[in-house]
Order: structure tokens, then C-alpha cells, then sequence
């Protein structure tokens, strides 16, 4: 007489998949053990550059910060050529730094009070490009690139820039000044549409008025 076949359980079934599962994994490492072993030095590998990255830029970061602060100490006391010097060795060395970006900030007003313009200009110009940090330096930028073009005589760029000096920070003290400058700027270069929005943009959104009514002047002069 035949015996009954035993009813396989929901739970054998589940053993059953996880043991061949398991024996699979293990032909699998068997087989392919010099494989895993590099996937796993890969891993460890990464994870060391990563780590040996982050201790790196931070190091950086830290030296650049000290040599910074001592700059600004000579530019505070007009020892400019010290300035320059360590700016200059800042930018080369830790280049990859926010510190190297504030110093092109730096070295280009530096410039600017020497009235070596095309210098200022340059370094200006690489601040702009490259700086990605506070909206109000990154607008004072933009204003000093646009005072540089402003010795140069083009004053439909100079405009262009102090516009976005104004936009780029427009909750700045400054950008009121900014915007004004650049409706002078338009005005000079014979733009009194371009001239005529600015001073209206300071009127409208001006928070301090100290330039309201130079403003209010410039629009009946346009008019």
C-alpha cells in the first residue's frame, strides 16, 4: 500500500529556498574569490582616498584661513605689498579653497587703490567666475568689476554690472548705491530707457532712502 506523500509546509518551503540560496552564494565565493577579494580592496581603497580627501581639504582649508587672516591684517594696516605677496602665494598654493577665491576679492581692491585697473580688472573677473559663497561679497565683486570699467570709459557694462550687483544682493545696504551707479553708468553710455528703470527700481524698492531723492533727480533730468 502506497503511502501518502507528506504535504510540504509554507515554512519548508521557505527553508528549502534558503539553503540552495546560501549554497549558491557560497559556490558563487568559492569560484570567484580573487573577484570579491578586489571588489572588496576597491571598497576599502575608495573609502581611504575619501577619507584621505576630506582630512586633506580640511587641512588646506584651515592653513589658507590662517594666511588669509594675516592678509587682511596687512591690508588693514596699507602694508599692500605684504598684502599682495601672501595673496598671491594663498591663491597658487590652496587654490581649491574658498579662502583662494575671498583672496582674489582682496587682491583685487588692493589693486584698485593702487589704481592698477587692468589688474584689478583681472582679478575681479576671476572672483565673479569662481566665488560661490556670500551673496553680498559676490555682489561687491560685480561692483568693483563694474568700477573698473567704469576708468575704461565703457559705461554700458559698468551699468550692466551694477545692475547685477544690485540684484544679486538686494537686500544689501549697498545695493541702493548700486543701482543708482548704474543708472548713471546707462545714462552716460546714452541708454535713458535702460538709465530711467534703474532709478525707478531704487525708488520703488529703496528700505533706507538715502539715494531716493537723487534718484527722483535723475528722472526729471531724463524727462
Amino acid at each position: 500500500m502506497l503511502k501518502p506523500k507528506k504535504k510540504i509546509t509554507r515554512q519548508e518551503l521557505k527553508e528549502d529556498k534558503l539553503v540552495k540560496t546560501t549554497l549558491q552564494i557560497k559556490n558563487y565565493l568559492e569560484e570567484n574569490n580573487k573577484l570579491v577579494m578586489y571588489i572588496i580592496v576597491g571598497i576599502l581603497a575608495a573609502v581611504l582616498i575619501i577619507t584621505w580627501y576630506r582630512f586633506s581639504s580640511q587641512k588646506a582649508s584651515q592653513e589658507a584661513n590662517a594666511q588669509l587672516g594675516i592678509a587682511q591684517i596687512d591690508f588693514t594696516n596699507a602694508n599692500y605689498d605684504k598684502a599682495i605677496s601672501r595673496l598671491r602665494n594663498l591663491i597658487q598654493e590652496y587654490n581649491s579653497t574658498p579662502e583662494a577665491k575671498q583672496a582674489l576679492f582682496l587682491l583685487a581692491n588692493i589693486y584698485f587703490q593702487y589704481e592698477d585697473y587692468r589688474q584689478a580688472k583681472e582679478y575681479f573677473e576671476k572672483f565673479v567666475d569662481t566665488y560661490s559663497g556670500s551673496d553680498i561679497l559676490l555682489s561687491s565683486g560685480y561692483a568693483g568689476l563694474a568700477a573698473c570699467y567704469e576708468t575704461e570709459k565703457n559705461f554700458k557694462e559698468a551699468g550692466r554690472l551694477y545692475e547685477k550687483a544690485g540684484k544679486t544682493a538686494s537686500e544689501f545696504v549697498e545695493s541702493e548705491n548700486y543701482y543708482y551707479l548704474a543708472g548713471i553708468c546707462y545714462k552716460k553710455a546714452g541708454d535713458r530707457s535702460k538709465a530711467k528703470e534703474q532709478f525707478e527700481t531704487l525708488i520703488n524698492d529703496s528700505k533706507s532712502g538715502k539715494r531716493t531723492k537723487d534718484a527722483e533727480s535723475q528722472l526729471l533730468l531724463l524727462q
